[in-house]
């Protein structure tokens, strides 16, 4: 099973030195990705220029986009940024995409909620008829730079419920998906619906299987973590922010190792670890335990 990492950049105050440090070290650790989500409404960074800054400094690690909110985009525009910046780093990006949360990063895009389900269909079918090279205004030009590969980038949908899970076999590539408690069991019955919707559509070879949570590492682990949650959640979770922290186990390193086994049993091709804080040992400590 490959292991993935997130890069610090959905977090207040990080500097860009930070950020290309850390893209530089988990390049020359051994972690297969590095990743980062799109929210709106938060002081992290871009996803497009963050992915652009990890891959000047990066000749291996794949670059994962963890996810876009798709339908508050527009497509064309998007599917121009996935191919320049899958071409920027010699193939190495992998577009993933998703309807996204909290809600209200459609009101500040000025992008409509309502539609959105169906927009995303639109717009993942779209994207595969740009990247294939063709125009989808009859008489111009189609949109470029040329795909680095045939079909263009890699792309995955990042989903967790079973109307959205059933999308990876219609429009997708792979599946990337999230689990709080880092419970196998709980994103094993993801792939399941993943490996069902792959057969039903007729699709050759297998779905690539992705999953990931929060980690926290070093003698400030679990403050950290609280830190985190109790900055980044209470606007966008359901429930008491205090609950959802005791469901998060991985600021233990010995639960950390096993999450890996765990993972590995379950058939996930690749798990991505996200971090809480932006300080170098929590990389640093997290490829002791887990390459």
């Amino acid at each position: 099973m490959d292991i993935a990492i997130g890069l610090p950049t959905n977090l207040r105050n990080v500097r860009r030195e930070r950020v290309l440090e850390w893209a530089q070290r988990a390049d020359e650790a051994g972690f297969s990705t590095v990743g980062m989500g799109e929210r709106l409404t938060f002081d992290g960074w871009d996803w497009c220029v963050s992915l652009t800054a990890a891959a000047s400094v990066t000749t291996r690690v794949r670059l994962l986009s963890n996810v876009v909110i798709l339908p508050v985009h527009p497509v064309g525009v998007l599917a121009k940024q996935a191919l320049s910046l899958d071409a920027f780093s010699e193939g190495r990006f992998t577009l993933g995409v998703g309807t996204g949360a909290p809600l209200y990063d459609y009101d500040v895009a000025v992008a409509p909620r309502e539609g959105r389900v169906a927009r995303f269909d639109e717009h993942l079918r779209t994207l595969r008829r740009i990247w294939r090279g063709d125009s989808v205004v009859p008489g111009v030009r189609p949109i470029g730079p040329p795909a680095v590969r045939e079909g263009g980038p890699r792309l995955f949908i990042g989903a967790l419920r079973p109307h959205g899970l059933r999308r990876v076999g219609q429009f997708a590539d792979g599946l990337t998906t999230w689990s709080f408690g880092a419970d196998p069991i709980e994103v094993r019955a993801m792939f399941d619906i993943v490996e069902d919707s792959w057969r039903e559509f007729g699709r050759r070879g297998t779905p690539w299987l992705m999953a990931g949570c929060y980690y926290s590492v070093g003698p400030r682990a679990e403050d950290d973590l609280g830190d985190f949650v109790r900055d980044y959640y209470p606007a966008i979770y359901p429930g008491p922010v205090d609950g959802l922290l005791r469901t998060i186990k991985t600021s233990d390193e010995r639960v950390i190792k096993d999450t890996v086994k765990r993972f590995e049993d379950i058939g996930c091709d690749e798990f991505l670890f996200q971090p809480i804080n932006d300080a170098m040992h929590h990389l640093e400590r997290l490829a002791d335990l887990v390459l």
